[in-house]
């Protein structure tokens, strides 16, 4: 099951829950639904942009599920202690309104969130060392955002 908050109050509690969030597998905070394991979608493709960084390929898949299209990111050539982030903005202001995250040596992939046709809706996805990292932080292991 997901913690779904927003960003902004998690910023306040990051320094406490940095030692628990380093061991969990994987999570996602935003307002609306997650769909906790995109890999059972189908017509999955990969939108444009993968980045290549280190031997490592960060991407953004998206696929139907339930007549619901879904994107989430993807990491592989992974370090098993590397983590993929997938952010999700929902504002359109390009800056991450809600975010799925999980260690690749677990699970190479995100939690999937609902596609829009609105130029509001946009995902990113990046490589980085520490979950509470955001993408905007690790601007050379980011795709651009989709």
């Amino acid at each position: 099951m997901f913690k779904i908050q927003r960003i902004r109050r998690l910023a306040g509690v990051a320094a406490l829950t940095l030692p628990l969030s380093i061991f969990a597998m994987g999570t996602a905070h935003a307002d609306a639904p997650w769909l906790e394991d995109p890999s059972i979608c189908s017509n999955i493709q990969t939108a444009p942009g993968p980045i290549s960084v280190n031997g490592r390929t960060v991407q953004i898949r998206y696929g139907s599920c339930n007549g619901t299209q879904y994107g989430w990111g993807r990491i592989l050539g992974y370090s098993p202690l590397d983590y993929i982030r997938f952010e999700v903005d929902i504002t359109g202001d390009r800056v991450a309104d809600g975010y799925s995250y999980y260690r690749a040596g677990e699970r190479n992939y995100t939690a999937g969130y609902p596609t829009s046709s609105s130029s509001t809706r946009a995902f990113r996805a990046c490589y980085v060392a520490l979950p509470i990292t955001d993408c905007g932080n690790s601007a050379a292991a980011s795709t651009p955002w989709w």
